[in-house]
């Protein structure tokens, strides 16, 4: 009997030492997200890797997403070959991960979504890189439409684009909002940087649909759960009180 407890005692701790782990990790993650820090998304994504079993398809999953992050800075501030080296890295995990499960719903998002990092800086293949990037964010959708990443994503591909090559405010605000909900419900809003810029490009979004006080209501929601957001306090927020 005692042995059991002990042993009981024993998983216990271990337990709780992996989940304070990861929740260290979730908010070095989101420290460099609100951040805009490159050496933060480093560290916190090095780190991340060091103890990712690689063989192991949801930890390398949640290694990708890091990546993701941390990619997307290089893209913004336009450093494209460090870009390009973690795109050649992920896409070598994504295949790995496909090779053993085809329908993988995230990492076929994942592909589409690191084809389309490629449209920075390969000019000449836009149309190209973009029909494919396009293609699989959605077949992943169709896979998984409950899927927080996967409607995130699927938002972005009618976010950013000019209307002329796809671009719809309103299928983006859609995605948003459930995705949004989705996470609302699991209660799993701290330190989710994911979470936080959905508030923001949904906020966005009806700005710029001319849904003005539902904006004004977004991006004060948004300044509520993270202050610190930089382009919501300094840029849209004043904005809109002008309005």
């Amino acid at each position: 009997m005692i042995k059991n407890i002990y042993i009981l005692l024993i998983f216990s701790i271990l337990f709780s030492i992996k989940i304070l782990s990861q929740n260290s990790q979730q908010q070095e993650i989101y420290q460099a997200f609100i951040s805009r820090s490159i050496p933060k998304w480093e560290a916190a994504t090095l780190k991340l890797e060091k103890n990712t079993d690689i063989n192991n398809t949801a930890e390398l999953l949640n290694l990708i997403h890091c990546y993701y992050g941390w990619t997307s800075e290089f893209i913004d501030k336009k450093m494209y070959k460090n870009a390009e080296a973690n795109i050649v890295k992920v896409e070598n995990w994504i295949e790995k991960i496909l090779a053993k499960d085809p329908n993988n719903a995230l990492a076929i998002n994942f592909k589409g979504v690191f084809i389309s990092y490629r449209l920075a800086f390969e000019k000449s293949k836009v149309f190209t890189l973009g029909k494919q990037s396009l293609q699989l964010i959605k077949k992943a959708h169709t896979l998984d439409p409950t899927n927080v990443q996967v409607l995130f994503d699927n938002g972005n591909a009618y976010y950013y684009p000019p209307k002329i090559f796809g671009g719809d405010k309103k299928t983006a605000l859609m995605h948003y909002q459930k995705a949004i909900s989705i996470l609302e419900r699991q209660n799993n809003t701290s330190y989710n940087w994911v979470y936080v810029q959905m508030l923001m490009l949904a906020a966005r979004c009806n700005d710029l649909l001319g849904n003005t006080n539902e904006a004004k209501k977004g991006y004060e929601k948004t300044l509520r759960i993270e202050p610190n957001f930089k382009i919501v306090k300094e840029k849209y927020y004043p904005e809109i009180l002008r309005k």
